[in-house]
């Protein structure tokens, strides 16, 4: 991987009188003839069809959702190798290093992480944020003036917080995210998942990711959404299908420890399944690469699509940061959207497989589309 801590980039307003982006549309029927129109900057209209011929030799569809990230340690960059519990468990090389870092080191590789979200086409993330409203101000912090929008769920920075502690938290973010079931009280999470649906935000969880948990202990708290997974079972799954509780998964990160999640089977016990990056000091932000990383490690389970692999990058992760919403894949020109410039015959494989053939060109925020400048 690239190292991005030290990749800059900017981005700015297309002012073009008229200008025709893409050869392809993606679409809930898959890859289509089409492109987008817009004029002085302003996406205008989609047009279904051969599109004309000075169009971009593109696929706009809608921009990537990173449904699970830790950018935190994006400072962090690269870690060393270690299991599960000696890189990221309660006491890991993960909190030591962010006990030592400084507010400043945090922000500034927070930021970069942040950069190449915008430059790799992802507008929206999902961030479990550690240390308390310090850990909260931090990421706040890095994301004003970015392009990227953050859903911020906190955690405590210890297991002996009080009730108040809890509400203080819950009023500066998002909702509240917490690792396995294991490192918390019982009593501490039931109270964590209860504030959060009296407060209409968000409570989610890591679960069985290096080892079987309990999933009925797991889903009696409510949770939003589920992350890993790798260790659950058949039964487990279906559990979440029942109580529709949906799973990220993050192949890259799983890879990194020895492990994988079998999205196939997920699919096919009709989970709903999204994809995320995870610790930003083992990998990058970078929707394109988790994308390609779920298509090719499923490959020897029975493999994805290529359109299902675009889906649990785009419209699946669209569906986690918006639980109430409808979530189609009828593409708005008022929608986040993702101009990926391609090369070669198979435009939807390339984008899925093909290591360094896809550009980001432009991403659509707004109605107004913006450059993407390395």
């Amino acid at each position: 991987m690239d190292n991005y801590l030290d990749a800059g980039s900017q981005c700015s307003l297309d002012i073009m009188a008229e200008e025709y982006l893409g050869n392809w549309v993606f679409t809930q029927d898959g890859l289509v003839p089409g492109c987008l129109r817009s004029r002085e900057g302003v996406a205008e209209e989609f047009l279904l069809g051969d599109p004309p011929p000075e169009s971009t030799r593109s696929i706009v569809l809608p921009a990537f959702v990173n449904a699970h990230t830790h950018l935190g340690d994006s400072f962090a960059y690269p870690a060393p190798k270690g299991s599960v519990e000696e890189m990221v468990g309660p006491d890991g090389y993960k909190h030591r290093v962010l006990a030592s870092a400084t507010d400043e080191e945090k922000r500034s590789g927070m930021r970069s992480s942040l950069d190449l979200m915008w430059r790799t086409g992802t507008t929206s993330f999902i961030d479990f944020r550690e240390e308390g409203l310090q850990g909260i101000s931090c990421l706040r912090d890095a994301t004003i003036d970015s392009n990227v929008g953050g859903v911020v769920l906190g955690r405590p920075e210890g297991s002996s917080c009080t009730d108040d502690d809890l509400r203080a938290l819950i009023g500066q973010c998002d909702g509240l995210a917490f690792s396995s079931i294991s490192d918390w009280p019982p009593d501490l999470l039931e109270t964590a998942s209860r504030m959060c649906k009296g407060s209409d935000k968000m409570f989610a969880l890591h679960a069985s990711e290096s080892r079987r948990e309990d999933i009925e202990a797991i889903l009696h708290l409510e949770p939003d959404f589920l992350v890993h997974m790798t260790a659950a079972s058949e039964d487990d799954i279906a559990a979440c299908v029942d109580r529709r509780v949906p799973i990220v998964v993050c192949p890259r990160s799983n890879k990194a420890f020895g492990l994988s999640p079998d999205i196939p089977m997920l699919l096919k016990l009709g989970a709903s399944v999204a994809l995320g990056t995870d610790n930003a000091m083992i990998c990058g932000p970078d929707m394109i690469s988790e994308m390609r990383a779920a298509y090719h490690l499923s490959a020897s389970v029975g493999g994805l699509s290529e359109f299902d692999a675009v889906r649990l990058a785009t419209c699946s992760g669209h569906k986690v940061l918006n639980p109430k919403r409808k979530i189609t894949m009828e593409l708005s020109t008022s929608d986040d959207l993702v101009v990926v410039d391609v090369q070669g015959e198979d435009p939807l494989l390339e984008l899925v497989s093909s290591d360094g053939s896809v550009e980001v060109s432009a991403v659509i925020q707004d109605g107004m589309v913006r450059r993407v400048r390395v």
